[in-house]
């Protein structure tokens, strides 16, 4: 799957929209719901693009959340 600069910009995008309306990092599901798909979301974090974090929720469950990648 290829990761053109229009679908870059549209996770960093939803990326910072959905931390600013919910206040947490978006997981795997939250990409899924919005359109996007796990093989895409693989190959942003490969090509340094975002970054994979383990959240851990208020009810204890540890999950996949992203962040966009800070360029130093």
């Amino acid at each position: 799957m290829n990761l053109d600069a229009f679908t870059s910009k549209r996770i960093t995008r939803f990326i910072e929209e959905h931390r600013k309306s919910s206040g947490v990092l978006p997981t795997l599901k939250d990409f899924e719901t919005a359109g996007f798909a796990r093989e895409l979301i693989d190959v942003a974090v490969r090509k340094d693009l975002i970054e994979l974090f383990y959240v851990t929720l208020t009810n204890g469950t540890i999950v996949k959340g992203y962040k966009i990648k800070q360029i130093k």
